[in-house]
């Protein structure tokens, strides 16, 4: 038995080239897969914690802008949207008005809302800016930025501002957030594609300054 053991083995050939070759690769189709997976669970874990510090940061941003509005003080509207009042928060006091920053380039729509005051005292102009909640908030999910602005998330106001609805004397707030490196969305977009979204009302305890009409020389 021992013997014929022996004559069997060796006559065995080994593998073929052919048998070697498949093997290989489905070594490498097995590995280009798990890879693939990989990935794929990377890339979802990203767009989750996208999702989750867009809610974190318009929640701190609904909470902040709330109790901004409603302690609102000598509130001046322009059009239909706010433009300066006297704001108590960090003592900026009169002159104050709701502004959007990327870095520190004022732009029109789409970056960090911050607070900015303007005062002259003694013919000297000062200008104070102090962000709405940390600037941490907008970066926390990805250090790297996007686009070269900085910025990972990117908040932002139905038409820039905080309309005001004059009939009912209340703040009507738009406000997303989404990420920084994507093209700005349009508030009807914002509904269902930005990565957070609220909409809400503030009644300021003050009233509103009367406008005064424009005199029309004669």
């Amino acid at each position: 038995m021992v013997k014929k053991l022996k004559i069997k083995l060796s006559e065995s050939k080994g593998f073929s080239f052919a048998e070697l070759l498949f093997a290989v690769l489905i070594l490498m189709l097995s590995t280009t897969i798990i890879i693939q997976c990989f990935n794929l669970g990377v890339g979802n874990v990203v767009k989750e914690t996208r999702a989750s510090e867009a809610q974190l940061l318009c929640s701190a941003l609904t909470s902040s802008l709330q109790n901004e509005l409603t302690y609102a003080r000598d509130i001046e509207i322009s059009g239909n949207s706010l433009d300066t009042y006297f704001s108590s928060s960090r003592r900026m006091g009169a002159n104050s008005k709701i502004i959007f920053q990327d870095g520190d380039t004022t732009v029109a729509n789409g970056g960090e809302i911050k607070i900015q005051s303007v005062t002259t005292q003694d013919g000297a102009t000062t200008t104070t800016v102090y962000p709405l909640v940390a600037g941490s908030n907008y970066t926390a999910a990805n250090r790297a930025g996007s686009g070269g602005s900085g910025y990972f998330l990117k908040a932002y106001l139905d038409g820039g501002a905080i309309q005001w609805d004059n009939t009912n004397q209340v703040f009507i707030i738009t406000l997303w957030v989404d990420d920084g490196s994507k093209p700005a969305l349009s508030a009807t977009d914002a509904q269902t594609k930005a990565l957070a979204y609220s909409q809400f009302r503030v009644k300021p305890l003050a009233g509103v300054k009367p406008v005064t009409p424009p005199v029309t020389p004669p």
